[in-house]
């Protein structure tokens, strides 16, 4: 009997660690699914929700994924071969199928007014001018970037990791799926105690009072208790920032949320649903132009290797020499994390001769990123301690002020550089 326990036991605890296993597989291949699509690689994220189905089979959101993909792929197809009507059938079936990719939908909604305005052109051109007029949306693919690239820069104020979620994708904090929770009824949002309705919405507008268009955190490195969750809002036509920290169950399920006291953030969100924010970058070019080249990457490495200009000349007669290249979405090791900017790469050979990863600022200086050139530490192939590790060095990135490093100094590097930015 005590045997036939035993093993039955056995079997259970072997079950349970398969499926825990299984479910922890299919979210990481669910996340790239959404990176891929988001980064407009298709034939990835159908490869990626392969994979989920393979832990999952039967998960109905892998299934709409995989649904979507394959009619938006087909509609990409049909557009190339110049069969408008066929890619336009194509692009409502990605439309129509719901819990899938909001992402995904969103792209189709935006080819869809493409190819609606194309087949139309002829009758819109004898309207009136004022007929003529596109109403730009409240909300938008392109204010979706700004937001994206500010909240790259709120990180690093703050010193804070931010990701961003969706409808599709949500972020756990303390238990609590967010967004997913408020809008499958488990958990309702509440301001100021009072609860509110809410829906996802990919251009400000919609029936509820409430549209919520984008959402951030920093619950994925946070601490217990420091972690935030930010939604922005267009409430009533009016740009909303709102945050919770709730770490703990409340009466009747509220997820408590409080507008920020950021002014910052506030402002800054609505000058970017208002049309007139301006990006760093953009300030700063303005100003002064720093573009990306072979010069500025020596510049770079001089304040970065903490090298005397004086001494280039022996860097440029030693047996080195430095390979060149950018990314926009440079992944740490495999942990999943990618850094929250377009960097430059200068990988020198042998590896010993150093590794420098830095963004340009475009106003004289860049920010460097403490990327290792060697993951010797086993640590690094831990799902949770990788992760972290990879945002500790998302987090100690430093900008260095390259300006006042003299071009006839750094131009003697320019020869050990392979390739171009």
């Amino acid at each position: 009997m005590k045997k036939k326990m035993g093993v039955a036991l056995f079997l259970l605890v072997t079950l349970f660690t398969f499926s825990a296993c299984g479910g922890e597989a299919y979210d990481q291949s669910m996340k790239k699914v959404n990176d891929a699509i988001k980064e407009r690689k298709f034939i990835q994220a159908d490869i990626y929700v392969e994979k989920a189905l393979e832990k999952k089979p039967k998960d109905l959101t892998a299934q709409n994924y995989q649904k979507q993909l394959s009619f938006y792929r087909k509609s990409l197809d049909e557009l190339e071969k110049k069969n408008q009507d066929l890619a336009l059938s194509n692009l409502k079936q990605v439309v129509e199928i719901k819990g899938g990719s909001a992402k995904l939908v969103s792209y189709a909604k935006k080819d869809m007014e493409k190819l609606g305005t194309s087949t139309t052109k002829t009758s819109e051109t004898s309207k009136p001018k004022e007929e003529n007029k596109k109403t730009e949306t409240v909300w938008n693919a392109d204010k979706e970037k700004k937001l994206k690239q500010y909240m790259s820069d709120f990180s690093r104020t703050m010193k804070q990791q931010y990701e961003e979620y969706t409808s599709s994708n949500s972020v756990d904090m303390y238990g609590a799926k967010l967004p997913e929770d408020v809008f499958s009824g488990k958990h309702k949002m509440a301001v100021n105690e009072q609860p509110v309705e809410i829906e996802w919405s990919d251009t400000g507008e919609g029936k509820l009072p409430y549209q919520l268009v984008a959402v951030y955190s920093d619950a994925a490195t946070q601490s217990y208790g420091a972690k935030h969750v930010y939604f922005f809002v267009i409430k009533n036509g009016q740009p909303k920032v709102f945050i919770t920290q709730q770490n703990q169950g409340m009466p009747n399920n509220y997820i408590h949320f409080s507008e920020t006291e950021n002014q910052d953030l506030q402002q800054n969100f609505a000058q970017i649903v208002g049309g007139n924010f301006v990006a760093k970058e953009d300030k700063a070019s303005a100003t002064k132009d720093y573009p990306n080249s072979k010069l500025l990457a020596a510049k770079a490495m001089i304040k970065a290797f903490n090298q005397n200009p004086a001494d280039t000349d022996n860097i440029g007669q030693a047996n080195v020499s430095y390979d060149l290249s950018t990314d926009a979405s440079y992944e740490i090791w495999t942990t999943g994390v990618h850094l929250p900017e377009e960097v430059t790469i200068v990988a020198g050979s042998p590896t010993a001769a150093g590794l420098l990863m830095y963004h340009n600022n475009n106003d004289g200086t860049v920010t460097v990123y403490p990327v290792p050139s060697h993951y010797q530490d086993h640590d690094w192939d831990d799902p949770v301690k990788g992760k972290a590790m990879a945002y500790d060095v998302i987090n100690q990135a430093r900008q260095i002020d390259i300006s006042d490093v003299p071009d006839d100094a750094a131009q003697k590097l320019v020869a050990v550089f392979n390739g171009d930015v």
